[in-house]
């Protein structure tokens, strides 16, 4: 987040509340960088970036309907922002609302589709929904464009798993393995359910 914040106070002069907001978020005073925010918000009502911002910060929170009531205000003004819609679709995840967030990550790839991390979060709301085939192409096209992303490997072998597909799901607890994390392979291994 301190990037995000960094990279936006550069292209923008930093307008003093932003600054202090950044500041306060930085050091861990979250309603203090709301309040400034805020305040950015009534200094420049037509920046997308300043609700996105303040958004993030209410869902960091917990405070979700805040958080969404800001992504909606920034994407009112800039219906092409990539990062509102899937920050909005993280929340309305953790909401449980899971067509919503599928259709805000479905939103995101459409405006970037080499984002990783959509078609990862994606994938698990797919695979919570019992949508395993829609989950799995998700985790494919997250290790397509990263190849190196253990959760995709990881959570894609525990859907093979739980269908019985012990070969494959002993092929991604190897790549998971080699990326770093093996507790998959070693329990595929100790049960006696590693296939060739």
């Amino acid at each position: 987040m301190a990037v995000l914040f960094c990279a936006f106070l550069s292209a923008y002069a930093a307008p003093s509340a932003l600054t202090q907001g950044a500041h306060a978020y930085e050091s861990g005073n979250f309603q203090e960088a709301i309040e400034q925010f805020s305040i950015a918000i009534k200094e420049y009502p037509k920046n997308a970036h300043i609700y996105y911002i303040r958004g993030s910060v209410y869902a960091k929170l917990g405070d979700y309907i805040k958080a969404i009531s800001d992504y909606d205000q920034a994407l009112a003004i800039d219906a092409k922002y990539a990062n509102a819609y899937f920050s909005r679709a993280n929340v309305r995840r953790n909401l449980g609302d899971y067509q919503k967030a599928i259709a805000d990550y479905t939103r995101t790839i459409k405006l970037n589709p080499n984002y990783a991390d959509v078609y990862y979060n994606r994938a698990g709301v797919y695979n919570r929904l019992g949508y395993t085939d829609k989950a799995i192409a998700d985790y494919d096209q997250t290790i397509k464009i990263d190849p190196n992303y253990i959760g995709a490997y990881n959570n894609r072998g525990l859907i093979y798993f739980n269908l019985t597909n012990y070969k494959k799901a002993a092929q991604d607890a190897k790549k998971t393995c080699e990326l770093g994390n093996c507790n998959a392979l070693e329990y595929l291994k100790e049960n006696n359910l590693m296939r060739d």
